[in-house]
């Protein structure tokens, strides 16, 4: 039997507003284009964007902004991923283990792919691949900092798994533009170590390869669908 898991489903608003409230207050760790860095968060938002919407020489931060107070939503106590990937095909994946639990929900474009160690043409939030990581433990900072690097790892497994070309006859290991939140609930007790040894650990490399795998078949399929066209 599958655990019943506190937390509220994602919610798609059309096809340019993703957004998944965590019920109460987190702190979160990441680079996101809205509440990036160490902060307080109640809530994750994604908004698909296109090259007329959002121009290189724009901030992004300020048209998110903008964009969130045109709609009625806040521009505050929120972490914000920009993508041109269809929200639509967005996916999620919880990994429970006795009273732990670790949901991932990501969109996934690899437009923009590249491989780490080779320079590539500059393409703003083109595809894209962005993942939120919610774990129902509270994490202190320095554990969502190696939660960070686990669910790095995590994506970069399941993209060199996929075999994307890119330039110099590369594989790629990510795309010029991806992001990362980790979140967490604000109490008290946090764990300290979350590395692959530990139970969180594991459920965070596995939640989040398998949303990345999943978000890479999807886009694959659009693809090729576009091309039929």
């Amino acid at each position: 039997m599958n655990p019943v898991l506190p937390f509220a489903p994602p919610v798609l608003s059309g096809e340019t507003w993703l957004e998944v409230d965590f019920l109460h207050p987190h702190f979160s760790l990441g680079w996101t284009v809205l509440g990036d860095g160490w902060a307080r968060t109640n809530k994750a938002i994604w908004h698909k964007v296109s090259d007329r919407d959002l121009s290189p020489m724009e901030d992004p931060k300020e048209y998110f902004r903008e964009r969130l107070i045109d709609t009625g939503r806040s521009d505050s106590d929120s972490i914000g991923f920009l993508t041109s990937a269809s929200l639509l095909d967005y996916s999620e994946s919880v990994s429970a283990l006795s009273d732990l639990w670790v949901r991932v929900v990501g969109t996934i474009g690899l437009g923009n792919a590249v491989h780490v160690a080779e320079s590539s043409k500059f393409l703003e939030y083109y595809g894209t691949i962005n993942l939120l990581v919610q774990i129902s433990v509270p994490l202190s900072l320095s554990a969502s900092i190696e939660a960070v690097s686990v669910a790095t790892e995590a994506r970069t497994a399941a993209v060199l798994d996929a075999r994307i070309p890119v330039e110099g006859e590369r594989i790629a290991t990510g795309t010029g533009t991806d992001c990362i939140g980790i979140v967490s609930p604000d109490r008290d007790r946090a764990e300290i170590y979350v590395g692959k040894h530990t139970e969180i650990g594991r459920l965070i490399g596995k939640s989040v390869y398998d949303v990345v795998t999943t978000g890479i078949r999807k886009w694959k399929e659009n693809v090729e669908n576009r091309k039929r066209k």
